[in-house]
């Protein structure tokens, strides 16, 4: 079948010029590298080539093949009560989540009361993590839905994400010891180092978490709604328990 590809269109799925012996204005023919259930496939090891109408074309091209009868109708033609219902339930569990934070403070108020310029810093430290969380669970949901990574990737990904992590640690942290000490009133060299340490270990931590979670929840075909709310919010409580016992070990 002679063909012409579209690199315009994302890598798990090709448009291909329909064969001479189809009606060319209506029908085109889909490449994707996941099994689908349609009729009038033709299996080629882990690709098939999909005859399907033109008007379906976008919405099935950005859907999840593997869900049987799942079509993405795209997002202006998805109900706005159906946005709503598929998001609620995360965030309302996630906010009873993110009240565990308020536990770790009062646990550790005395520290707070003493070092009162560590509650400056806490909106920096974990909103720091969950910048460097963001950034891979976007990262990995994209290769995701392309076909790049799957699963059973987890451990070499990991791997790369905490070594990139590593890096932008150091980076951050030595960036972060002279915001401290010298933009800060009453600020100490112990304080600056405590809440140094404590950046570096939250990227690197923010950066394994979002491996985790985004490969976790892709099992569930749940990545692209999940994934950022439920990192953002694990980051938050495991960041703010972080820094307060580096900084109980640093200043005491």
């Amino acid at each position: 079948m002679q063909s012409t590809l579209r690199h315009t269109m994302p890598d798990h799925a090709i448009r291909l010029r329909p064969p001479p012996t189809e009606d060319s204005s209506n029908h085109a023919w889909v490449m994707t590298r996941k099994r689908l259930s349609v009729d009038r496939s033709t299996s080629y090891v882990d690709r098939r080539l999909v005859y399907c109408p033109e008007d379906e074309l976008p919405g099935f091209i950005g859907s999840d093949p593997t869900a049987p009868g799942r079509r993405d109708r795209g997002y202006f033609g998805t109900p706005l009560l159906r946005h709503v219902a598929a998001r609620f339930p995360w965030l309302f569990a996630l906010m009873l989540v993110q009240s565990v934070s308020g536990f770790v403070l009062e646990g550790f108020e005395s520290l707070i009361a003493e070092h009162l310029i560590l509650s400056h810093f806490l909106t920096m430290l974990v909103g720091g993590g969950g910048n460097s969380s963001g950034q891979t669970v976007a990262e990995l949901v994209k290769r995701l839905s392309r076909g790049e990574l799957s699963t059973r990737d987890m451990p070499r990904v990991l791997a790369r994400e905490i070594g990139i992590g590593i890096i932008l640690a150091l980076g951050l942290g030595l960036g972060a010891y002279p915001r401290v000490r010298l933009l800060s009133r009453g600020a100490t060299n112990l304080d600056a180092l405590a809440i140094a340490l404590s950046y570096t270990l939250i990227i690197v931590m923010a950066n394994a978490l979002g491996v985790v979670v985004a490969l976790t929840l892709h099992l569930c075909g749940l990545a692209a709604v999940g994934a950022p709310p439920v990192v953002q919010v694990v980051v938050d409580v495991l960041g703010i328990t972080l820094t307060c016992l580096v900084c109980t070990a640093v200043l005491s």
